[in-house]
């Protein structure tokens, strides 16, 4: 009646952990490999770096290390800076960065259900990178003229999502207080 044996935890803890480092370096590859064929010659070293970075990022006595995969996305920035594409390229390169942020930094091995709630924790993080690209390309889809006010306010946008984005360190739990 049995289709097969039944997989014990651990089989299913390694798989789903696979399973997470597998799509991150789908994306990580992708992110690295979007911008490669429109790079000039002296940015090729740069594919390679990268590559690297997210093979490391992923595998190895460096895979735990944030800076690594920060590193590796460094790397795709500086190859989308050293390109001219089209907006929806650079917006695609965008949520491939930040779908491979997102993952790299997943704890090591956790049961598929942990694994699932963990996913479904970064799906704020997701949606807004997916809102905040589509709003980006609608934006610079629209020819404006340029004003020092849309400057002022594009950088103060960038200037709150960077300090909503940054980690908060937790504070001192407050002391509980005596019962009267």
């Amino acid at each position: 009646m049995s289709g097969g044996p039944v997989p014990s935890a651990g089989q299913r803890i390694a798989w789903a952990g696979m399973a997470l480092r597998a799509v991150t370096g789908c994306l990580g590859v992708g992110m690295i490999i979007l911008p490669a064929p429109v790079l000039p010659r002296g940015g090729r070293v740069l594919v390679l770096a990268g590559l690297l970075l997210v093979a490391a990022s992923l595998a190895g006595p460096l895979a735990r290390r944030r800076t690594v995969g920060t590193l590796a996305a460094m790397a795709a920035v500086l190859e989308s800076a050293l390109t001219q594409q089209a907006l929806a390229v650079l917006a695609g390169e965008g949520l491939l960065i930040l779908g491979y942020l997102l993952l790299v930094d997943a704890p090591g091995v956790m049961p598929a259900a942990v694994t699932a709630r963990w996913l479904r924790l970064q799906l704020p993080a997701a949606c807004w990178g997916v809102l905040t690209a589509v709003t980006v390309l609608v934006v610079l889809a629209v020819p404006v003229p340029v004003s020092a006010w849309l400057v002022v306010a594009g950088a103060g946008a960038a200037v709150a999502a960077a300090l909503i984005a940054l980690p908060r360190r937790p504070g001192r739990p407050r002391e509980p207080r005596e019962p009267r």
